[in-house]
């Protein structure tokens, strides 16, 4: 229910507002959220090794900062697999870190020199060849109980809207206060934002989401709170701060940006499309993103007819290759003289793939709804997420419940929401 605070009448520049009111709205909730503790957990110990280029690396350290060394444990070029790591080996690799830091201790050139830079790279290769040839030991992560809290929220919610006196151009403003469960121990925060619309379309600006994720939105959740969200797949494109959108005929297109980021990309793109088919309501969306040198692009697509409403969505996030971190001073064979080169950031960010399929179905006050999604990294694991719940409203007041599987962790919630 939404009522109306405020309406008045007033002169704007240049045309004039020939109406213009405010509106508030609020919702809020009460209830309760379980969620799933874990059992303890060991993690076996792995075993050392070097791989190539490692003991090509360690075997020159060796010989240039501990050459009196008697290092036949570690004379050979090739990889040094568990069974061929001797005590020998990493003893002769902890003599070479202790030789290195006298060295560092003795070396007369200022900090930040590039000797001084090079002697410091080298103690740092060394411990880590020293750590891998050790591998890792078992260790175990304590159990974590069942845990049930309560959970509440209320926001607040006010919209602004008028047109001029020709009824041409239509402007609006909207903000939303979200205050915590217990305001005197908890903060609370505000998103707005404000849109001019007429025949040139509409340009919005504030705390905009991207034009993406506009278009082609998320699947159903289920519960009180949502559960944690995870029917939401993640897109890139966020804290955008203007926008644009225009519709015809059912297809609506928009462009989003942080006008932030004044170096690289953070732009978003949308295109949705809704229509009637044979008395079916479809909904389709496609959106694309780019942040750096990220791409996302994704699609939807959803069906309703009678109270069944059936979504589908796919996104994939293009993150490009894996880029292996180099240190200021690379090193490259037995002999070869050192090569120095600028030091780069590792990148690990891999590409990942979500897919989802969500549906509902409304029986007079009723609504019961089932989501599966699935988020697949690269190099990683499939996480998979699933839930089941249901909503019946009793006017003003609907009762929520819902179960969620977070990847193996199970999450349920029960209550109340308002609206006002």
């Amino acid at each position: 229910m939404k009522h109306t605070l405020l309406a008045t009448t007033a002169l704007i520049a240049l045309t004039g507002a020939a109406s213009a009111g405010v509106t508030v709205s609020g919702s809020a909730r009460i209830g309760l959220m379980t969620t799933e503790g874990t059992a303890a957990k060991t993690t076996d110990a792995t075993a050392g090794a070097l791989s190539q280029v490692q003991t090509q690396s360690l075997k020159y350290l060796e010989d240039t900062y501990a050459g009196s060394l008697d290092n036949t444990a570690i004379a050979t070029t090739a990889a040094l697999t568990a069974g061929q790591i001797t005590a020998t080996v990493t003893a002769d690799v902890a003599a070479t870190i202790a030789a290195i830091k006298t060295k560092i201790l003795g070396d007369a050139n200022p900090v930040g020199s590039a000797t001084a830079v090079a002697l410091t790279n080298d103690l740092a290769a060394a411990e880590a060849f020293l750590n891998a040839s050790r591998g890792t030991a078992a260790s175990t992560a304590a159990a974590v109980a069942d845990t049930t809290t309560g959970v509440n929220r209320v926001r607040v919610s006010f919209a602004m809207s008028g047109s001029t006196d020709d009824g041409s151009i239509d402007f609006g403003a909207s903000m939303r206060a979200d205050g915590a469960g217990k305001a005197a121990t908890s903060g609370g925060n505000a998103h707005g934002s404000a849109h001019i619309s007429g025949a040139f379309g509409k340009i919005k600006a504030g705390d905009l989401g991207g034009a993406d994720k506009d278009a082609a939105g998320h699947i159903s959740g289920v519960g009180l709170t949502g559960l944690g969200t995870n029917e939401e797949i993640t897109y890139q494109a966020g804290g955008h701060n203007l926008g644009y959108e225009f519709s015809t005929n059912g297809l609506t297109f928009g462009y989003s940006q942080n006008t932030a980021v004044q170096t690289g990309s953070n732009s978003a793109m949308g295109l949705k499309w809704s229509g009637d088919l044979g008395g079916t309501a479809v909904t389709v969306g496609l959106g694309t993103s780019k942040v750096g040198t990220s791409t996302q692009n994704t699609v939807s697509a959803a069906v309703s007819m009678g109270g069944l409403t059936i979504k589908a969505i796919s996104s994939t996030n293009d993150n490009g290759p894996t880029i292996g971190a180099v240190t200021a001073r690379q090193l490259s064979g037995i002999t070869a003289a050192t090569q120095y080169r600028a030091a780069v950031a590792e990148d690990t960010t891999a590409d990942t793939d979500h897919t989802g399929v969500s549906i509902s179905y409304a029986m007079d006050a009723m609504s019961v709804t089932a989501f599966s999604r699935t988020e697949a990294t690269a190099g990683s694991a499939d996480k998979d997420y699933s839930g089941f719940g249901f909503a019946y409203n009793m006017g003003g007041v609907t009762l929520k419940a819902g179960v969620v599987d977070a990847d193996n962790t199970s999450l349920a919630d029960f209550g109340v929401s308002f609206s006002f």
